[in-house]
C-alpha cells in the first residue's frame, strides 16, 4: 500500500526519481532539459483566455492549483496604468536564484529556497476584469507530497476568526505553544490548523510595530471609555511639557466601593519592570472581610520623588468615596515619608517590619548575626510594651557590644513606627508589613511581564484582579450556604458564627477553644475600675495578662491587645465574658469589617447617587464559549438517529450560506484579530513615557556572609577559585566563543533578500 509520501513519487519515471534524488544537484543543473507536470483535476488547472472578476480571484485560483499540485506561489511582477493593474504574474515559490553578497553580517541562517524555477501564469487587463494569457506548467524541481504541503508558505493563513481568538488567549497569557495546542485540539491535527507556531510569533511582532508611539494615546483612551461604560471609574493623566505621560492614577467602580467598606487600613508599595517603560506601578491595597487583598486604586509614576507620591495620595483620596486611612503601612523611603506626612497628616504611617528584620543580616556583623539574632527576634516580637522592649533591647544591644552601631541606632530611634509594642493599640486588620502586597505582586507577574505596553499591561492586570475579585465572590457564596462546624455549646458562638464569615470566625473559634485554660484572680478594684490577672493554669512561667473593667462603661481590655489590633477579641475577653456567663457580645466588641453583612451598605457617589453597576464588553471568548456549549448538545442529541443527523446537516448549509452573506456584507477588514483600541489618527498627542531607571533597581546590597560564600566560589570555566566572575562572564570562555566566531564568521553566506517573510520571535 503507497503512504501519502509516495503519491507524487510515483507519479514520475523512474529515470526521473533516480535523478531527482540520487543527484539533486544534476537534476536542477539539468531543469531546462527535465520538467516535473502536476497531476492535478482539470478543474483546477489554469487555461489560456480564463476570465476572472478580480485580481483577488487570480490569486486564489493560481494558489488553490499549487495547493493541489504541491507548490507555493508569490506574486512577481506587476504593470499599472493611471492607478489600475494592467498585468500582473504570480509564480512558484523557487522562482528566480539567490543574489550572494560578500558583506554583511548573517542574521540567522537559512537555506537555499530559489532554483530558477519557470512555472507561473499571467493575467492582463480585459474590460472590468482579467484574462490567463500565459501559464508555464512544469516545475525544475521536486514537488512536496500532501503530507506537507499545509508547511508551504502560501498555504498558511491566519483567519479573522483565529487572529481574534489568538489576541483573547494571548490577552489570558496564554503561551503561544499552548495557543497551538488548543487550535490542534479544535482543528482535528496540526496539519489542519492552516498555519504554524511561526505566525503567532509574528502576528504578535505586527501587531506591536502596529502601535509603536501610540501608547500614550491608546492609554488614554482606554482610560477615558471605561470612563464613559461606567461613571463610577475614576483617572488621572498628567504628561510633561513635551506631552509625554508622566504619572496616571486609575480606580474602578469596585475599588471605590471597597475602600468604603475596608479602606481603615491600606498597604502602599511600589514595584519595577512590570512595563516596557519600567514605569514604577504603584498599588494602593488593603483587607477585606474574609482577609483577602483587596484593591483600592494603583498608578504608574515615572519616578520616586516626594512629589510624585503627593500627586498620587492627593488624587487617591479624591476619588474615594470616604476620607483619609487610620494606618498606612509602607517600606522605608524617605521621599514616602514625606509625602505621607503632608498629605494623610491624621493618619498613622507604620513602617514594613519585614523589610527591616531582614536586613539584620546585611547591618550586623557575621558573628553579631549568628549569636544575636534570635535575642533581636524575640525581643521585637515579644515584648508586651515600649517598656519591657526598651529594656531588653538596650540589654542586648550592650551585650552584643553593638551600641556604636549606626544603623540600629537609626532604628531604635524610628522604633515607634515600626514596634508591635508601640503600635499594637492601633487596628492594622492583623498586619505588620508590606508582605501581603510583595504576594500579590508575585501573583500579578503571572499575568503581566516587562515587555507589555501600558495597555497590555492595564489590561492583562484587569484580568488577574478579576480573579482576586471572583475569588472574595466565591467565600461571599459560601457564607451564605454554609455554616461552619461548632466546637462548643457556648450560645455566643453560635451567635458569632452567624455574623462572622467563615475565615474570621475560625480565627475567633480558636479564641474561644482556649478560653478555658486561663484563671482569674482579682487585683485591684476602686470606684471606677476593676482589674484582673488572667493566666493559663497548665503552664508554669507563662506570661500573666490584665483585664481591665470600666465600671462606667462596662467596657473590657486586655493588656495583649488583641482586640485593638485584629478586631478579634482575644481569649482572655472570652475567658472573662464565659466567667460572666454573657451569651451575646456587645456590638462594641463587633467590628462591621469582618461581619457578613460589610457590604451591606450603599455607596454614594461625590453627585449623592447611587453608584451604578459596572459595565464589561463582551468577550469574543464568552460568546464562543456559549455557542459552542449549545451547538455541542444539539450535535449530541442529533447523531443519535439518521434523521437528527440530516437535520442538522441542512440546518447547518443554511446557516453557513448565511454567514457566508454577512461576511460579504461586511466592509473590507472588518474583524481583524488585530484590534488596536485606538484612533491611530487621532487629535491626541500623547507621546509614550521616558524609560525609567528607578532607586530600586540598582544593584542589590550584600551581607558580609553572602560575600564570604561568594568568595569561595570556583569558575566551572577557567577552574580558578576566588575569582570575580563566573562561567557566564569567565574571560577564557570569551575569548574561546570570539575565536570561534570569527572562524565560522568565514565560512557563512549571507541571508537572501526578498525571501518570504518567516521570521521567528520566538
Amino acid at each position: 500500500m503507497q503512504s501519502l509520501d509516495d503519491i507524487q513519487l510515483s507519479s514520475l519515471s523512474p529515470s526521473l526519481q533516480a535523478q531527482s534524488f540520487a543527484n539533486p544537484v544534476q537534476s536542477s543543473a539539468n531543469s531546462s532539459k527535465v520538467l516535473i507536470n502536476p497531476e492535478v483535476k482539470d478543474e483546477f488547472i489554469p487555461k489560456i483566455k480564463q476570465q476572472f472578476a478580480n485580481i483577488g480571484e487570480v490569486q486564489k485560483f493560481y494558489n488553490d492549483y499549487a495547493k493541489q499540485a504541491g507548490f507555493s506561489t508569490r506574486v512577481h511582477s506587476s504593470k499599472t496604468n493611471n492607478g489600475q493593474i494592467t498585468r500582473k504574474e504570480f509564480v512558484c515559490f523557487k522562482q528566480g536564484h539567490k543574489h550572494r553578497t560578500t558583506t554583511g553580517l548573517v542574521k540567522r541562517k537559512r537555506g537555499i529556497i530559489r532554483e530558477g524555477c519557470r512555472a507561473k501564469v499571467t493575467v492582463v487587463r480585459r474590460g472590468e476584469g482579467f484574462e490567463i494569457s500565459q501559464f508555464v506548467e512544469g516545475h525544475n524541481h521536486p514537488l512536496t507530497t500532501p503530507k506537507k504541503v499545509h508547511l508551504l508558505h502560501s498555504h498558511r493563513k491566519v483567519t479573522p476568526v483565529q487572529k481574534s481568538l489568538m489576541q483573547q488567549l494571548g490577552d489570558a497569557n496564554v503561551p503561544p505553544f499552548q495557543q497551538m495546542s488548543i487550535l490542534e485540539v479544535q482543528c482535528g491535527g496540526l496539519e489542519n490548523v492552516g498555519f504554524t507556531k511561526r505566525e503567532i510569533y509574528n502576528g504578535r511582532r505586527d501587531k506591536k510595530k502596529l502601535v509603536d508611539g501610540h501608547d500614550g494615546n491608546m492609554m488614554y483612551e482606554y482610560l477615558q471609555n471605561e470612563k464613559e461604560k461606567n461613571p463610577g471609574f475614576a483617572f488621572s493623566f498628567e504628561t510633561d511639557d513635551q506631552q509625554r505621560m508622566t504619572h496616571c492614577f486609575w480606580a474602578d467602580a469596585t475599588c471605590r466601593r471597597s475602600y468604603k467598606y475596608f479602606g481603615d487600613v491600606v498597604v502602599f508599595d511600589s514595584t519595577y519592570d512590570t512595563n516596557k517603560y519600567s514605569l514604577i506601578f504603584a498599588p494602593i491595597v488593603g483587607v477585606n472581610h474574609h482577609g483577602q487583598t483587596t484593591l483600592f486604586g494603583c498608578a504608574f509614576l515615572s519616578d520616586e520623588t516626594c512629589e510624585s507620591f503627593e500627586w498620587l495620595f492627593k488624587e487617591w483620596l479624591k476619588a474615594m468615596p470616604r476620607g483619609p486611612p487610620k494606618m498606612i503601612i509602607t517600606d522605608q523611603d524617605l521621599a514616602m515619608a514625606k509625602a505621607i506626612a503632608s498629605t494623610l497628616p491624621d493618619t498613622y504611617h507604620r513602617l514594613c517590619i519585614w523589610h527591616i528584620v531582614n536586613k539584620f543580616s546585611q547591618k550586623l556583623g557575621a558573628l553579631a548575626y549568628i549569636q544575636h539574632y534570635e535575642e533581636f527576634k524575640k525581643c521585637i516580637w515579644n515584648s508586651e510594651n515600649p517598656d519591657e522592649f526598651e529594656a531588653r533591647w538596650l540589654e542586648i544591644v550592650q551585650k552584643a557590644h553593638l551600641s556604636s552601631n549606626e544603623w540600629l541606632n537609626d532604628m531604635y530611634a524610628i522604633r515607634a513606627k515600626w514596634i508591635p509594642a508601640y503600635t499594637k493599640h492601633i487596628f492594622s486588620a492583623h498586619m505588620t508589613s508590606s508582605q501581603r502586597i510583595e504576594s500579590d505582586h508575585a501573583f500579578f507577574k503571572r499575568y503581566v511581564s516587562k515587555n507589555n505596553s501600558l495597555l497590555e499591561f492595564v489590561t492583562r492586570f484587569d484580568r488577574a484582579l478579576s480573579n482576586l475579585r471572583h475569588n472574595e465572590l466565591n467565600l461571599d457564596h459560601k457564607d451564605v450556604n454554609e455554616k461552619p462546624v461548632l466546637k462548643t455549646s457556648w450560645l455566643l458562638e453560635k451567635r458569632m458564627s452567624e455574623l462572622y464569615t467563615r475565615t474570621i470566625f475560625y480565627k475567633f473559634q480558636e479564641e474561644i477553644h482556649q478560653k478555658d485554660a486561663y484563671v482569674f484572680m482579682k487585683t485591684d478594684e476602686d470606684e471606677h475600675r476593676c482589674l484582673w490577672n488572667v493566666q493559663r493554669a497548665e503552664m508554669e512561667g507563662s506570661r500573666c495578662r490584665e483585664i481591665l473593667v470600666n465600671k462606667s462603661s462596662n467596657y473590657v481590655s486586655c493588656s495583649c491587645k488583641m482586640f485593638e489590633f485584629d478586631g478579634i477579641p482575644c481569649r482572655h475577653m472570652l475567658a472573662f465574658f464565659a466567667r460572666k456567663q454573657i451569651m451575646a457580645l456587645p456590638d462594641e466588641y463587633i467590628l462591621r469589617r469582618w461581619t457578613v453583612a460589610a457590604k451591606a451598605s450603599m455607596v454614594l457617589d461625590d453627585l449623592g447617587g447611587e453608584r451604578g453597576k459596572e459595565i464589561c464588553s463582551d468577550s469574543m471568548l464568552m460568546r464562543r464559549h456559549r455557542v459552542f456549549q449549545r451547538f455541542s448538545n444539539v450535535v449530541d442529541d442529533a447523531i443519535l438517529t439518521e434523521e437528527g443527523t440530516q437535520i442538522l446537516e441542512e440546518a447547518l448549509e443554511s446557516v453557513t450560506k448565511r454567514v457566508a452573506l454577512m461576511k460579504i456584507s461586511r466592509e473590507d477588514g472588518e474583524g481583524s484579530g488585530i484590534r488596536v483600541p485606538i484612533c491611530l489618527g487621532s487629535q491626541l498627542t500623547y507621546k509614550e513615557p521616558l524609560q525609567v531607571r528607578a532607586k530600586g533597581c540598582g544593584k542589590r546590597l550584600k551581607g558580609g556572609k553572602e560575600k564570604a560564600i561568594k568568595a569561595l566560589r570556583k569558575c566551572n570555566g577557567c577552574g580558578l577559585t576566588g575569582q570575580s566572575h563566573d562561567k557566564r562572564n569567565c574571560p577564557k570562555l570569551l575569548n574561546m566563543y570570539v575565536y570561534a566566531s570569527k572562524s565560522s564568521h568565514d565560512v557563512r553566506s549571507n541571508d537572501e533578500d526578498g525571501d518570504e517573510d518567516d521570521t521567528d520571535n520566538e
